[in-house]
C-alpha cells in the first residue's frame, strides 16, 4: 500500500520577503493557485492518504487545506522542530498498513503523471525510485548514473571535484520509499535525504531505481524561480509537460552537428565542438522543444571504441552543455554496422538494424519513451541518412555542414538552424 507525504515544514530562508512567515506551499503563482493547490490538484487524483509534514507554525496552511479540501483523505503531521527532510520522513515510521511512500518535495510546481511512476515502482519491485530528470546545471544538484535496467548504479552528491564528469540525471524532488528504510533515520538530529539517507541505501546492495522522465518538475524554493514558474505556467513547457501530452522535440544528429567530423569511416572526436553548437540547447531549451540527440556509432560494431567509451563520451557531452545552461531531454544511439571486414570488430553487431539511420527506430524508440509531436518537430542532421531517417517519420529537416537537400532548409551550422527556428 502506497502514502502519499508532502513535505512542507522548511523555514523559506530564501522566499521570506513573499512569504510573510507562511509556508512555501503557500507562495501564490496567479491570482488563484498556490503551490499547494498545484500539488493537491494532481495528487487527490490517487485516491490515497497524504500526509502533509509542516512547520506547526503553520496554521494558516493547515486552515486553509482542511477547508478546500475537506472531502479528501488528508492528514497533518505537525514538527516541533524542522528536521530536514530525512528528519521529516522519519515521523511517517509509525503509520501502519503501509509499505511504501510517495514522498513529493512541497517547493515544487509539476505536470506529471504519478500513477505511471507508482506502476514502473511496482513493475521493477523497487524499494525505493527516484525521480530523475536532466537539468542545465547538474553541478549545483544532487545526481546518479542509471544502467540499462534504470537500476541506480551511483549517487553524485554535491558539492563535487570540478575536474568529475558528472551525469546530469538530477534529483527532482520526488521519490518512493520503502517504510523500512525510515530505520535508517536518526530520530531527533536534523538529516537530508539526498545527504544523509540516499547513500546509506545504495551501500546496502537495496532495490533502488531511477524513473527518468522528461516531464515538469520545478524547484520553485528561490525568489527567482518562483518568477520563472509563474512565465511557465503559460509555456508549452508546463502545458506539454505531463507525459500524456505530445510535446515537440528538435532531433539532432552528433557527428557534424554538434562535434566536427572527418568523414573518414572510424570514430570521431566526441571534444571537438563546432562553433555556437554548445550554445545552441539553451534556446532549444527555452523555446519548450525537447531536445533529443539521434546518433549512428557504428564504431562500436568496427571495434574502434568499446560501448563503455561511447557512454563515457556521451556523458562528457552532457556535461560541456550544462557548462553553456543547457542540456538533452534524451539520447538515442545505434552501435551496428552490416558490413563486415573490420580487423576488431564485433560479429554479434554487424547487422542492418532498424534503429540505424537512414531507418528511423531511433525515433520511434524517442516517440515511446518522450510522447513526441512528430508534426511541429524537427530534424538537423548533416548527411542524407539522416534526412531519411526525418522524411520517414515525418518531420522537418534542417541540413547544416553543407548539406543541401531538394525542398530541405539549409543552415551554416548548429547555431543558425537554432537562430532561425527560435529568431528570439
Amino acid at each position: 500500500m502506497i502514502s502519499i507525504a508532502i513535505l512542507v515544514g522548511g523555514k523559506g530562508k530564501r522566499v521570506k520577503s513573499i512569504t510573510n512567515g507562511k509556508s512555501k506551499a503557500e507562495i501564490k503563482l496567479n491570482k488563484t493557485k498556490n503551490i499547494i493547490d498545484y500539488q493537491l490538484t494532481e495528487l487527490t487524483k490517487l485516491n490515497k492518504n497524504i500526509y502533509i509534514i509542516s512547520n506547526k507554525n503553520f496554521v494558516s496552511l493547515k486552515q486553509y487545506v482542511k477547508k478546500k479540501y475537506r472531502n479528501n483523505k488528508i492528514s497533518f503531521i505537525d514538527e516541533d522542530l524542522q528536521l530536514g527532510t530525512a528528519g521529516a520522513i522519519k515521523n511517517l515510521e509509525n503509520i501502519k498498513h503501509n509499505q511504501d511512500f510517495l514522498v513529493v518535495f512541497g517547493d515544487l510546481l509539476f505536470n506529471f503523471d504519478f500513477q505511471k511512476l507508482i506502476d514502473f515502482h511496482k513493475f521493477k519491485k523497487s524499494e525505493c525510485t527516484l525521480v530523475v530528470h536532466p537539468n542545465s546545471h547538474p553541478i549545483d544538484s544532487d545526481c546518479v548514473e542509471l544502467n540499462d535496467n534504470s537500476q541506480v548504479v551511483e549517487f553524485y552528491k554535491k558539492p563535487y571535484n570540478k575536474k568529475k564528469i558528472i551525469n546530469n540525471l538530477c534529483l527532482s524532488g520526488i521519490l518512493i520509499i520503502n517504510k523500512k528504510f525510515l530505520k535508517l533515520i536518526k530520530p531527533h538530529l536534523s538529516q537530508d535525504i539526498s545527504k544523509n539517507l540516499l547513500d546509506k541505501i545504495l551501500n546496502k546492495n537495496n532495490r533502488i531505481f531511477g524513473y527518468k522522465t522528461r516531464e515538469y518538475i520545478k524547484d520553485v524554493g528561490t525568489l527567482d524561480r518562483v518568477e520563472q514558474a509563474k512565465k511557465d505556467l503559460n509555456s508549452i513547457k508546463f502545458k506539454k509537460g505531463n507525459i500524456n501530452s505530445k510535446i515537440p522535440a528538435v532531433f539532432l544528429d552528433r557527428d557534424g552537428v554538434i562535434n566536427f567530423e572527418k568523414n573518414n569511416g572510424k570514430y570521431q572526436n566526441p571534444k571537438k565542438f563546432i562553433t555556437g553548437s554548445l550554445e545552441s540547447f539553451q534556446k532549444i531549451n527555452n523555446a519548450g522543444f525537447l531536445a533529443i540527440l539521434i546518433t549512428n556509432q557504428p564504431a562500436v560494431a568496427k571495434g574502434f571504441i568499446s560501448l563503455k567509451k561511447l557512454k563515457r563520451d556521451l556523458k562528457f557531452l552532457n556535461y560541456k552543455i550544462a557548462e553553456h545552461n543547457g542540456y538533452l531531454d534524451d539520447i538515442f544511439y545505434c552501435i551496428h554496422h552490416p558490413t563486415k571486414g573490420f580487423k576488431n570488430e564485433l560479429k554479434k553487431l554487424k547487422k542492418n538494424c532498424k534503429n540505424r539511420k537512414p531507418n528511423n527506430g531511433m525515433f520511434l524508440l524517442a516517440n515511446k519513451a518522450n510522447n513526441i509531436d512528430f508534426k511541429k518537430s524537427i530534424m538537423i542532421g548533416d548527411s542524407h541518412r539522416d534526412y531519411l531517417a526525418a522524411k520517414r517519420t515525418k518531420i522537418k529537416f534542417i541540413g547544416v555542414g553543407g548539406l543541401k537537400i531538394p525542398g530541405s532548409i539549409s543552415k551554416k551550422n548548429l547555431r543558425a538552424a537554432i537562430n532561425y527556428l527560435f529568431p528570439k
